[in-house]
């Protein structure tokens, strides 16, 4: 089976039988259509008239405001090509034609609503609030996405397709409130994660009831911080050796994970019979346990899944394999493969061919990004994908 991941816009700008016979003759079995977004502006090089589209983060369905009543948070709406609820005017054309849909809902990165929301914005060892990231440590947080999850379960879907899921980074602005980002001294993705750390009111009522000194583990992380910001040295050597000489950070790690586990299990839980994946691993590296710092434990998360996409965004064939396989070692489900089409990444037809004939039948299902933001050319391509997956 073949699936692609995909935007509202794209699916509705043309005629509902355009828009199938052009996915049928792809061979796409399923479609993962972004249903709760984070703010965008794309590039659509199939488009005949304005080739920009640009959107700001929120949903693409129609929430039922007395499904929100409850919660503090409103949902952001956007609407597309004239239709108020885009995303379900697309699981109407797709279902149709026997195409599977999955929901794709990205969920603590979103400008919109962390400047909309500020009081459940992360917050570093510093004070600093980031705009672009909500902290999972908040209730009302929780709250507000069983509501999205719920609603989304209301659909004819197949899936619900999580990215975003752990503590965010500091380091990935999106948004008007953004510029360019200029950094001239963090180097790494350590280094990183100890800028990003949490430690707003909301994660500090939570870990009074986890085995943490917060107020410990805040001044840890602010002295090591300092000494990065202090001297542009090479970037830290090792977090984990941090986390050894350090007792206390591997206490607050943990405490992350527990969040993410309890968050996972009341979205488990929300999306009942629908089944729930997660694309991993929210970008601290692609292999089954770097999610970690982000409370992205893959042994507790995995309790609360039904399958696994294993994002292979590389044109190392040898990485790709063995990372499929890590996965599929490491848990008891469906692994699938991600493949990008990004000409950074894979910028031949020969390149393509290579990597998928050799990558692609490795997971129970291959998943192509993004049929969006797709050339003709690529489109051509997509034979050998499609031949071995839906043997």
């Amino acid at each position: 089976m073949v699936a692609v991941w995909s935007y509202p816009w794209r699916l509705l700008a043309r005629s509902p039988d355009t828009t199938r016979r052009e996915l049928a003759e792809l061979g796409v079995t399923s479609v993962t259509v972004a249903a709760h977004y984070h703010s965008i502006r794309t590039l659509d090089p199939r488009s005949p008239d304005d080739l920009f589209e640009s959107y700001e983060g929120g949903c693409y369905f129609r929430p039922d405001p007395e499904r929100f009543a409850d919660t503090p948070i409103d949902p952001p709406v956007n609407e597309t090509s004239g239709h108020s609820d885009p995303f379900g005017a697309v699981v109407e054309r797709l279902t149709e034609a026997g195409i599977d849909v999955t929901a794709w809902l990205v969920c603590f990165h979103n400008s919109n609503l962390g400047t909309s929301n500020p009081e459940y914005r992360i917050e570093s060892a510093f004070g600093d609030a980031h705009d672009h990231a909500f902290c999972p440590s908040h209730p009302e947080v929780h709250a507000y996405f069983e509501d999205v999850v719920r609603s989304l379960a209301d659909y004819d879907i197949a899936a619900v397709n999580l990215e975003s899921l752990g503590f965010p980074s500091a380091f990935h602005p999106h948004g008007s409130t953004f510029g360019h980002a200029k950094n001239q001294v963090v180097r790494g993705k350590h280094e990183e994660i100890l800028l990003s750390q949490c430690f707003c009111s909301a994660c500090e009522k939570r870990a009074a009831s986890h085995e943490v000194d917060f107020d410990r583990a805040r001044n840890v992380v602010r002295s090591l911080a300092r000494d990065v910001l202090r001297t542009p040295t090479p970037e830290v050597e090792s977090l984990e050796r941090l986390v050894e000489e350090r007792p206390v950070l591997a206490d607050l790690f943990e405490f992350r994970a527990s969040v993410i586990d309890a968050f996972l299990e009341r979205i488990a839980a929300a999306s009942g019979d629908v089944a729930l994946t997660y694309s991993a691993s929210d970008g601290l590296g692609r292999e089954p346990n770097d999610g970690w710092p982000a409370g992205v434990v893959l042994d507790r998360v995995s309790n609360h899944l039904d399958r696994i996409v294993a994002l292979c965004y590389t044109d190392d064939r040898d990485l790709a394999r063995r990372r499929v396989r890590a996965y599929r070692d490491a848990v008891d489900m469906p692994v699938d493969v991600g493949v990008t089409l990004d000409p950074g990444v894979l910028g031949t037809e020969a390149e393509w061919r290579r990597f998928v004939g050799e990558v692609g039948g490795l997971g129970d299902e291959l998943h192509v990004y993004n049929h969006a933001l797709l050339s003709e050319d690529h489109l051509d391509w997509f034979d050998v994908a499609v031949a071995p997956a839906n043997d």
